[in-house]
C-alpha cells in the first residue's frame, strides 16, 4: 500500500545556487536527498508568474483551462484589475480531488488558495490572505490552534525597504521559516494526512530584494542564510516520515538577477496604441510624467517614509505610497486613459498585451475583424525594440494567447504573450505608468523570475541519484496523484514523470484514469468581498509582485 506524501514547496528555488552550495557543504538535507533521489528542472508556465504557476500546479492543466493568467483579472465590464484567488480556479485541485478520492490532506501557504475551500482535512491560505478576514483556515477554528503553537504565524513574509536594515529583514524571514517548519512539525503529528504540503515564500522574497548580494565577491549572503534556514526546516520535517512516505521538493519557477524595466503601457502611449484623455486635469498629469514626476520617481521616498508610517498604522505595504488612490489626482492612472480610442494595453507583470476588441473589452474600439492585424503590426514593433542601455532586442520570444494556451478559458488569455531574451529585464504592466522612461533601471528589486525551477523526490518508490529532464510544474499533481496509487484526472495536461519511479513501482501499478465527471466534485463557489480584493492588491504591491 502506498505510503504518504509530504510536498515541501520552496518558492522560487533555482539549483544554479543550489548545486554549488551543495558542494560546499552548506545545505546538507538538500544534498542527502538528492543523491538518494531523483532530480531535475521543473520548467513554469510562460510567463514564470507565481499566480499562474501555483495554479497550474494545483490541477496539472495549463492556464488555458485552469483560468490563472496572472495575479490579475479584469473585473467584468470594467478595465479595472483585481487580484485572483481560489475561486478563480475553473479546474478541480489535488486537494479536492484527494478529498473525493477519501484520502485527507493538509495545506500549509501555498498561493492561491484564499479563500480556503472545504478539504477532507485542513487548508491553511498562504499569500494574499486578508489579515482581517474571518477565512483565514478550513476548519475555520484550527487558526486558533495555530496561533498558540505559534503566536508569530504570517501567512506572508514582510515585504523589505531600504528604510530596513537587511540584517534584521533577513532574520524576520529566518523566524518566518523556522516558525511555519514548526507549525507543519506539529500538524505532522496531530493530524491525520495522506498528503501534507507547505510552502516557503520566504527564498521568493529573499532573491527578489537582495540578489545584488550574490554578485559581491566575499561578505555576507543573505539569499543563503534563507536558503539555509529552509534546509534545516526540511531536515526537521523528514524526522516525522516513516520509510514508506515519499518527499517531493519543487518550486513554481526559478530565479536570476533583474536589471531593468520595460514599461509596456509607457511603450505602448508613445506608439499611439494607448490614448489619454482629452482634459486639463489629464493634460497637466501628462506634463508632469513627460517630466519625469512619476509613481517611480516618489519610490525611493517611500521606502525610507514606509518603517515610520507603518509603526504608526498609516500605512500597510510600502507601495501604499505609490499605489495609493489618492496619488491618481497627481499621478496618470488607468483613470485618465481613453478607452473608446486606445487599441492595446497591458494587465500584468513580465510580459501580457490585450487587444481593445469591441465586444469583448467593454469600451473596445478595435473590430474583431481587423484584431489580427492590429496584433501583427504590434508584434512586429516589439521585435524591433531595444533596451537603450544595452543595445539588445528585448523580446524575440512573442506568442499569440490562443496559441500558447488551450481549454475554455482561452478567451480570457493575454493577446500577447513574450518573454524577455535574458530575462534580465521585467516587462511591467497593470497600466499604472510608473515611469516615464520606456527601459529605466530596475530600483525595487535586484532579481526576478526565470523558467526553471526545481524538482527532487526521494521515497521507497524513487530512483537514487536519477537526474531527469523536460519535467514541467503540471505534471507534479499527476505525479503525487500516481505515487499515492491513485487514478489521475483524464484531462489533465500534466503527464507522471515516470524516470523517477523504479521498474518494481512502475511495474506493480498501472496508470488508471478517470474523468472529471465521474469524479463528481461539487461546486465550492463563493462569495468574494471588495474589502478583501483591495487588501489582497496591496499585498500584491508591497511584495513587488506589480506596480
Amino acid at each position: 500500500m502506498a505510503g504518504r506524501v509530504l510536498v515541501i514547496g520552496i518558492d522560487g528555488g533555482e539549483f544554479s545556487l543550489i548545486k554549488p552550495w551543495i558542494k560546499e557543504g552548506k545545505l546538507p538535507n538538500l544534498a542527502e536527498l538528492m543523491k538518494e533521489g531523483s532530480f531535475g528542472n521543473l520548467r513554469s508556465t510562460i510567463p514564470p508568474i507565481t499566480g499562474a504557476a501555483w495554479s497550474s500546479f494545483q490541477t496539472g492543466t495549463n492556464p488555458g483551462k485552469h483560468g490563472v493568467f496572472n495575479w490579475f483579472k479584469r473585473k467584468r465590464g470594467e478595465y479595472r484589475a483585481q487580484p485572483v484567488n481560489s475561486h478563480e480556479i475553473k479546474e478541480p485541485t489535488i486537494w479536492q480531488i484527494l478529498s473525493k478520492l477519501d484520502k485527507r490532506v493538509g495545506v500549509i501557504g501555498v498561493p492561491v488558495t484564499y479563500p480556503p475551500k472545504r478539504v477532507n482535512g485542513f487548508m491553511i491560505p498562504g499569500l494574499l490572505t486578508p489579515s482581517r478576514s474571518k477565512r483565514q483556515s478550513f476548519p475555520a477554528d484550527l487558526i486558533d490552534e495555530i496561533r498558540g503553537v505559534a503566536p508569530n504565524f504570517k501567512f506572508s513574509p514582510k515585504e523589505w525597504t531600504r528604510g530596513y536594515k537587511p540584517g534584521h529583514w533577513v532574520k524576520e524571514l529566518i523566524d518566518d521559516v523556522e516558525t511555519r517548519a514548526r507549525v507543519t512539525a506539529h500538524l505532522m503529528r496531530t493530524k491525520v494526512w495522506d498528503l501534507m504540503m507547505v510552502h516557503f515564500m520566504e527564498t521568493d522574497q529573499v532573491q527578489h530584494f537582495m540578489w545584488h548580494y550574490l554578485e559581491k565577491k566575499d561578505g555576507w549572503n543573505p539569499i543563503l542564510r534563507v536558503y539555509q534556514a529552509v534546509d534545516r526546516a526540511i531536515g526537521s520535517l523528514r524526522e516525522n516520515l516513516s520509510a514508506d512516505d515519499t518527499l517531493f521538493i519543487m518550486s513554481d519557477h526559478g530565479f536570476g538577477p533583474l536589471r531593468y524595466n520595460f514599461h509596456i503601457d509607457t511603450w505602448l502611449l508613445r506608439e499611439g496604441y494607448l490614448k489619454l484623455k482629452n482634459n486639463l486635469a489629464t493634460w497637466l498629469k501628462k506634463l508632469g510624467f513627460m517630466m519625469g514626476i512619476t509613481k517611480e520617481s516618489l519610490y525611493p521616498l517611500g521606502e525610507y517614509l514606509y518603517p515610520l508610517l507603518r509603526r504608526t498604522g498609516l500605512l500597510e505595504t510600502v507601495l501604499d505610497l505609490v499605489g495609493n488612490p489618492w496619488l491618481e489626482r497627481f499621478f496618470l492612472s488607468s483613470q485618465n486613459v481613453d478607452w473608446p480610442n486606445t487599441l492595446a494595453y497591458s494587465h500584468s507583470e513580465i510580459g501580457h498585451i490585450y487587444l481593445n476588441i469591441k465586444g469583448r473589452e467593454p469600451q473596445g474600439m478595435i473590430e474583431p475583424e481587423r484584431a489580427d492585424e492590429v496584433r501583427e503590426g504590434l508584434i512586429k514593433k516589439l521585435k524591433r525594440l531595444k533596451n537603450p542601455f544595452t543595445g539588445k532586442r528585448i523580446t524575440t520570444q512573442i506568442m499569440k494567447g490562443e496559441e500558447l494556451y488551450h481549454g475554455e478559458h482561452v478567451d480570457k488569455a493575454p493577446d500577447i504573450v513574450f518573454l524577455p531574451d535574458d530575462m534580465e529585464i521585467l516587462g511591467k504592466g497593470a497600466y499604472e505608468f510608473l515611469s516615464h522612461k520606456v527601459v529605466s533601471r530596475s530600483k525595487a528589486q535586484s532579481g526576478h523570475h526565470r523558467m526553471e525551477g526545481i524538482f527532487i523526490g526521494s521515497g521507497p518508490a524513487i530512483k537514487p541519484g536519477c537526474e531527469i529532464e523536460g519535467a514541467h510544474i503540471m505534471d507534479m499533481a499527476p505525479t503525487i496523484l500516481y505515487t499515492m496509487g491513485l487514478p489521475l484526472l483524464k484531462h489533465m495536461d500534466g503527464k507522471v514523470l515516470e524516470p523517477i519511479f523504479n521498474e518494481s513501482m512502475l511495474e506493480a501499478q498501472p496508470r488508471e484514469f478517470i474523468s472529471k465527471e465521474e469524479l463528481a466534485l461539487e461546486d465550492t463557489e463563493g462569495a468574494f468581498r471588495s474589502e478583501e480584493d483591495e487588501e489582497m492588491k496591496k499585498r500584491l504591491k508591497g511584495l513587488g509582485y506589480v506596480s
